[in-house]
């Protein structure tokens, strides 16, 4: 049996998607608990529309927003199947997910999760990118080796993940204090200490919505919480000391690329003061002074130019457009998995 946590809050149609995705997956027991953050809108109803006609559909529903990484928590807290799944309202999984997973995990009972390839699609349906399909090998990864090989940017999301339920025992639960980044965190730390299966299989659909927290989070619920994420390698004393000096010079290097690009993006969207914040952190934390005065010499000129600005924009979104031109193999390989809306 499968639980598959849905946490969802004023999405309802993205939701319905979402919801009907999991009931869609063949060969698999399962059940959709969707924990509703206190929509106050259509939510309810929809949910309890789908509940009536099939009764693998559950839901409850908070008396207020407990945030959106407490209801995953909430979720995560009571889970009593023997595999569990997370699933973001706007996000939806793909035909033979389960299947899959569950197939690899029972030829191998010692590995504590199956992570596929999740597509990264935006609003218009168009796929920016499948970085799990750069790996380069697929299969059966221990540790060391499963930790080093989600560096880099390549972590599977953790929506094309099927997890067992003795990794709550095993490796905890994730960690509220990690903030933003806390689903990577939490695949790290398995990676660190337990084995994993990883295939080249297209598991789920990741929608890259302008207006998510992910995309519009401030930089206190960012960059806090890949400093955690350092601490937590460096004080964790069932990790050897050679593993730990690699971990977090892989670590800081992604951590590195990250800030500065995600400086830029912000930068795109005229969101000014994340700029800053990551031109300090780049400078303070990470000793790259270079890329923390280009960041900063950009804001100052953007500032007091909106031509300057535009043009930085319209480079920018120019830019984005050209890398996903480039990638049309994955609209042509994969296209025909998506659903609308």
């Amino acid at each position: 049996m499968i639980t598959t946590i849905i946490p969802t809050y004023r999405r309802p149609i993205f939701l319905r998607r979402a919801i009907k995705s999991v009931l869609e997956q063949k060969n698999a027991s399962f059940q959709v608990c969707v924990y509703d953050n206190c929509s106050e809108d259509e939510t309810e109803a929809n949910v309890r529309e789908l509940a009536k006609n099939d009764e693998r559909v559950l839901y409850y529903r908070h008396s207020k927003n407990i945030g959106g990484l407490a209801n995953f928590l909430h979720g995560m807290s009571r889970i009593e199947t023997d595999f569990f799944s997370f699933l973001s309202d706007d996000d939806y999984l793909l035909p033979g997910f389960y299947q899959r997973a569950l197939a690899a995990l029972d030829r191998h009972p010692e590995a504590m999760c199956w992570a596929g390839m999740t597509l990264n699609v935006d609003e218009k349906n168009l796929i920016w990118d499948a970085r799990a399909r750069q790996w380069p090998r697929e299969g059966y990864f221990e540790p060391p080796q499963g930790f080093m090989a989600m560096t880099g940017g390549m972590a599977p999301a953790w929506t094309s993940i099927l997890f067992r339920k003795d990794v709550l025992k095993n490796v905890g639960f994730i960690d509220p204090e990690v903030l933003g980044p806390s689903d990577l965190e939490y695949c790290l730390r398995l990676a660190a200490r337990y084995p994993y299966i990883f295939e080249k299989y297209p598991a789920a659909v990741l929608t890259l919505n302008s207006q998510s927290f992910s995309a519009t989070q401030p930089m206190a619920s960012f960059w806090p919480g890949w400093k955690r994420m350092f601490e937590k390698i460096s004080a964790d004393p069932g990790l050897s000391t050679d593993f730990k000096q690699t971990a977090l010079a892989a670590l800081h290097r992604d951590g590195r690329k990250m800030l500065f690009r995600r400086g830029a993006n912000a930068l795109a969207a005229g969101r000014l003061d994340f700029v800053r914040d990551a031109a300090d952190a780049l400078a303070s934390d990470c000793d790259e002074s270079a890329r923390a005065f280009l960041l900063r010499s950009l804001v100052a000129g953007c500032s007091h130019s909106s031509n300057l600005q535009r043009i930085y924009t319209s480079a920018y979104r120019w830019a984005e457009r050209r890398i996903v031109d480039s990638r049309q193999d994955l609209q042509a390989a994969y296209g025909h998995l998506l659903k609308p809306i």
